[in-house]
Order: structure tokens, then C-alpha cells, then sequence
């Protein structure tokens, strides 16, 4: 028979593979963009050598110039396909925390923008000493921390995202996201995709913390070395 710990523990999984899932669909469209982008530019190219062919134009040097353009959008291609493997949350694929952050701030700089939601990197200190993370699970959780902000932001807002240390993100924010006054029960906007237990979720999954407070938000993760 099944215990009842098997049973929330089985519950618990489908509710993660659940807010996964919106996460990746949230994304979906640019991941899309940024894997045609390259190939639609080869075919173009591919395109504008058979023309040329066809009417016995063809310039080596510019023919030169074309293939190796189109080897570079095939090798981009060919890179984008292989990092697919960042959503398949049995990976076990690591990477240093800042470029997470930079691949989850680029996937979703336009949702962001259309939410008047502007976005600054300060600068780190030079010759810290980074250590790697589960690239899948702390990618979720970061994707899901940004849908977090976007649901909740009611007005225009900046982000100010700096590493404290290695193992501690903070993002300082010009205007409140919630209402300090709000009773729990409310403290989630009703359309939101990851609300606070989704993200609590995703944030368990990753071994990270977020505190979260009306003008800034920390977010601090357990390492390895690399």
C-alpha cells in the first residue's frame, strides 16, 4: 500500500513538473525564435548562392564569405539545440550562477519590458570565487523568481541585481511589489503563474532561499566547487 509520505511526496512531484512546465511555456516563444533565427539566416544565404549558381554569377570571394557565414549560424544552431538540455530537469548539467542569471535575464528581457520592468547588473567584484550549481533547477527557480516579479509588479518598476558573495543574489526594487498591509491570503495577484508556493517549490528543488520583501528580494543557493 501506499503510505501517505509517498503520497504527498508523489503529489508534490507532479505539482513541481506542473509550474515547470508553465515556466518553459512562459519562454517557449523566444527559445523558438532564438533556434529558427539561425537557420532562417543559412537558408537565406543557401538561398542567394543557388540564384547566383543558377546564373553562373558566382564570386569566389563572396561565395567564401557566405559559407562561412553560414557554417557560424549552423554552429549557433547546432549550440542552441545541445543547450535544450537545460529543461530536462533530470540533468545533470552545471554552470556558474552568473551565467544563469545572464541566460534568464535574456530569455526574459522582452516579457520585462512589456511590463515596464527595467533591469540593471551592477557590477561584481572582481576575483570572486563563483562555484558551480544544478544548472536545471536553478534556472527554474530563477525563471520562476522573474514570472514572480512580473505577475506582481503594478506599476513601473527597476531592478537592481547584484551578487553580495558568490552564494547570494540581491535585487533591489524602486517601487513595492505588494502591499506591506495585505493579508496573506491576497498577497498573490489572482492571474499569477508562480505564486509563493510555486515558487517556494521551485526554490526547495534548486536548494535556494528567497527572502522576499516589498523592496528587495534576496536569493541565496548552496554550491560546489568547480
Amino acid at each position: 500500500m501506499t503510505t501517505k509520505q509517498e503520497s504527498v511526496s508523489s503529489h508534490t512531484h507532479w505539482q513541481l513538473a506542473g509550474i515547470r512546465h508553465h515556466v518553459f511555456l512562459k519562454v517557449f516563444s523566444v527559445l523558438r525564435h532564438n533556434l529558427l533565427g539561425p537557420i532562417s539566416v543559412t537558408r537565406m544565404n543557401h538561398s542567394i548562392m543557388r540564384r547566383n549558381l543558377e546564373k553562373d554569377v558566382l564570386d569566389k570571394g563572396k561565395t567564401l564569405e557566405r559559407l562561412n557565414k553560414i557554417d557560424m549560424q549552423l554552429e549557433e544552431a547546432v549550440f542552441g539545440i545541445r543547450a535544450l538540455s537545460v529543461w530536462d530537469e533530470t540533468s545533470d548539467n552545471e554552470a556558474l550562477p552568473e551565467a544563469i542569471v545572464s541566460a534568464g535575464l535574456k530569455l526574459m528581457s522582452g516579457f520585462l519590458t512589456l511590463r515596464n520592468i527595467s533591469v540593471e547588473r551592477l557590477p561584481e567584484d572582481s576575483g570572486v570565487d563563483y562555484a558551480v550549481v544544478r544548472e536545471s533547477p536553478f534556472l527554474y527557480a530563477w525563471l520562476g523568481l522573474l514570472c514572480h516579479i512580473e505577475d506582481h509588479a503594478q506599476q513601473p518598476i527597476d531592478l537592481h541585481i547584484h551578487f553580495q558573495n558568490p552564494t547570494r543574489l540581491e535585487i533591489v526594487i524602486t517601487q513595492p511589489l505588494y502591499d506591506v498591509n495585505a493579508q496573506p491570503a491576497v498577497d498573490d495577484a489572482p492571474h499569477a503563474i508562480i505564486d509563493r508556493a510555486a515558487l517556494q517549490l521551485l526554490a526547495d528543488d534548486a536548494d535556494v532561499q528567497f527572502d522576499i520583501s516589498p523592496q528587495s528580494i534576496t536569493m541565496s543557493w548552496l554550491t560546489k566547487k568547480a
